[in-house]
């Protein structure tokens, strides 16, 4: 994790991550993969969405070594509307990186665990698109557990958690 720099985002990095979330969609789109893609995710998660997500702390960016440019970016937050518990947990969203940047998904996670567990989390939680076999697959190596369904709209998500050591 040492050559990426985690930081909060900033306004100005708003413009990068819709930039990174468009490519992110065309590659799903060129590699059939069922996800963004197939959900309208841009006019549900629009400018202003990732703007309030910065005034409120809850937007982080990854760059890599003296790059200015966002290579990654995710939200961390600690209520989501899919879970109806009052479970110690923070929750991934909007989680994206750029094309070819290998591993950097994997090294995200990481970071948020550490965040979690620095601040008295017992769980860190995720949601992915249910069709899409392949990221499911990876969320289970990484340590996520299905434990449950969400449907909201045209998406039909898979409900995942790790339980954290603390």
């Amino acid at each position: 994790m040492d050559r990426y720099i985690f930081q909060k985002a900033i306004n100005k990095d708003v413009d990068e991550i819709l930039i990174l979330i468009q490519k992110r969609i065309k590659w799903m789109d060129e590699n059939n993969i069922s996800q963004w893609n197939k959900t309208n995710y841009l006019k549900y998660y629009p400018k202003n969405y990732y703007e309030e997500l910065v005034s409120k702390g809850q937007l982080y960016v990854v760059k890599y070594g003296n790059l200015n440019s966002v290579i990654g970016a995710f939200a961390l937050l600690e209520q989501d509307k899919c879970w109806n518990d009052s479970s110690q947990s923070y929750y991934i969203h909007n989680l994206v990186t750029d094309i070819g940047v290998s591993g950097i998904g994997a090294t995200i996670i990481k970071f948020c665990e550490q965040i979690a567990i620095k601040h008295g989390k017992n769980k860190i939680r995720l949601d992915c698109q249910a069709s899409n076999h392949k990221l499911n697959e990876y969320y289970n190596g990484l340590g996520f557990e299905y434990v449950g369904m969400v449907q909201e709209g045209n998406y039909t998500g898979i409900k995942r958690e790790k339980k954290l050591n603390l």
